[in-house]
């Protein structure tokens, strides 16, 4: 019998909360009721506000269509509502190839949801940032192929001297796709630092 001693086990790392993971049902769940909150969310501002402003969506003479003028309501310095209709996407791009942004938009959400039921560790992260990416898909989808473009009506901007800078107006789909891009970022990082951890390097 050997006089060594034995080395203890190492103790397992605590799991944290959002990396747990879910069997395919629950995870199927979460990512769906992720998906109808945000996109009820999206629809819903959208109408009221466009409601509020007394703003509508018409088709110009050229035959592209378009959002009747009307005043910026601030609700806080920096932060107002603003009817506009983006035909692209960020800032306007690609507004000459529509149905290339209608065919992403599609593609989104069976590609998410294929993640989320083969995914060999379906973490509630990984759940919700899929979640997010495809509600807002789904969201600017509605719109691109009801009105033509996305109702956009969230406007900030930030005084820098007495130069007014302004961000391209957005909605909630377009936040959501950033929440859930970020989410992901976030994860892999925390992923690649706990390994580096483990690992000892």
């Amino acid at each position: 019998m050997s006089d060594q001693p034995q080395q203890a086990p190492e103790e397992k790392q605590p799991e944290a909360p959002l990396e747990a993971g879910l069997d395919r049902p629950r995870a199927g769940l979460l990512f769906l009721t992720t998906i109808g909150a945000i996109l009820t969310a999206d629809l819903s501002t959208k109408y009221a506000t466009f409601k509020f402003l007394g703003a509508s969506i018409f088709t110009a003479p050229d035959g592209t269509p378009a959002v009747t003028a009307s005043d910026a309501y601030p609700l806080f310095p920096g932060l107002a509502l603003e009817a506009a209709l983006n035909l692209g996407a960020f800032n306007g791009w690609f507004a000459q190839m529509p149905w290339l942004l209608i065919g992403i938009s599609a593609l989104a959400f069976p590609i998410c949801a294929y993640v989320v039921l083969k995914a060999p560790h379906r973490s509630i992260s990984l759940v919700l940032s899929l979640a997010f990416i495809a509600s807002g898909a789904l969201g600017n989808l509605y719109d691109r192929l009801l009105y033509g473009g996305v109702r956009d009506f969230i406007r900030c901007s930030i005084m820098i001297g007495e130069q007014e800078w302004v961000w391209p107006n957005f909605n909630i789909a377009d936040s959501a796709i950033v929440c859930g891009v970020a989410l992901i970022l976030l994860r892999e990082w925390n992923l690649s630092r706990n390994a580096r951890t483990t690992s000892g390097g």
